[in-house]
């Protein structure tokens, strides 16, 4: 029973950290390209501009 636990523990950690990670590289590509709406562009959070490449 204790192994299936830390089986679950390990596979949730794993699965947490690639969403975190998947999370991190959209917010990176959408600090780095423009809008492609003409009418309507929502405002990135603050923390968002230390990701700018330039």
């Amino acid at each position: 029973m204790i192994k299936i636990k830390n089986l679950i523990t390990k596979t949730n950690v794993k699965m947490l950290s690639s969403l975190a990670t998947f999370a991190l590289v959209i917010t990176t590509m959408a600090s780095n390209q423009r809008c492609w709406y003409v009418l309507h562009e929502e405002k990135l959070p603050e923390n968002s501009k230390k990701l700018r490449k330039f």
